[in-house]
């Protein structure tokens, strides 16, 4: 048969943004597992290295408040990528879109707040708690909060741009890290800006999703 136009009342055809047009469960939890693993991992080479990270694990008052307002740079940075019609980023903010449309797994808000705990505490603990309180030790603090950060970048290197983003809000952190001396507030600015850029994709993918009305 041919196919007729839509009726005014019908629904469009329902274009899911995750391609593989499936929420496999498991895929979450290995993806979050191995974010967990940042953490024991972290603790293991604390143990065989002189560094002392108990004194800067100490959630006071002015440590969380100090990681709420130091999420307010990387979140601007997330606006205007967001927002921004130049066409690199424009490019990239579509490429990685389709990259968590095509996860494997559906973003829930629960969800997206695991992942956000776990990001923010085991990255942390790692990049800067670790590896940059260790440089701190045997080079000049810019070197120090610079190496360690091209190596996050890098493992994030989904693309050249997102590389440098992440690299560039890894070094943020680091500074973040030593101005507070608290590991706590880099956690928590960390943990909320994943939270709000995996929420606001979260919002993309759903509206994608959404039947529109012809």
């Amino acid at each position: 048969d041919r196919a007729r136009p839509l009726g005014r009342h019908e629904a469009a055809p329902v274009v899911l943004a995750r391609s593989n047009g499936g929420d496999d469960g498991r895929a979450f939890w290995t993806t979050l597992a191995l974010g967990a693993l940042l953490a024991p991992a972290s603790m293991l080479i604390v143990g065989a290295v002189p560094i002392d990270l108990a004194e800067r694990m100490g959630a006071r008052p002015e440590a969380i408040a100090i990681g709420v307002v130091a999420t307010a740079p990387p979140l601007a940075l997330l606006v205007w990528i967001m927002k921004t019609r130049w066409a690199p980023i424009s490019a990239f903010r579509q490429s990685q879109i389709e990259f968590f449309g095509d996860i494997g797994f559906a973003f829930t808000r629960w969800r997206i707040v695991l992942l956000a705990i776990v990001a923010g505490i085991g990255e942390e603990l790692l990049f800067r708690g670790v590896f940059q309180t260790a440089a701190e030790q045997h080079l000049p603090l810019a070197a120090a909060i610079i190496l360690p950060n091209l190596l996050f970048g890098a493992l994030h290197a989904r693309s050249l741009i997102y590389a440098l983003a992440a690299g560039c809000v890894g070094a943020y952190l680091g500074v973040v890290f030593w101005l507070s001396g608290s590991l706590v507030a880099a956690m928590i600015a960390h943990g909320l800006y994943d939270l709000i850029a995996l929420e606001w994709t979260r919002r993309i993918l759903q509206r994608r999703a959404t039947p529109a009305e012809v």
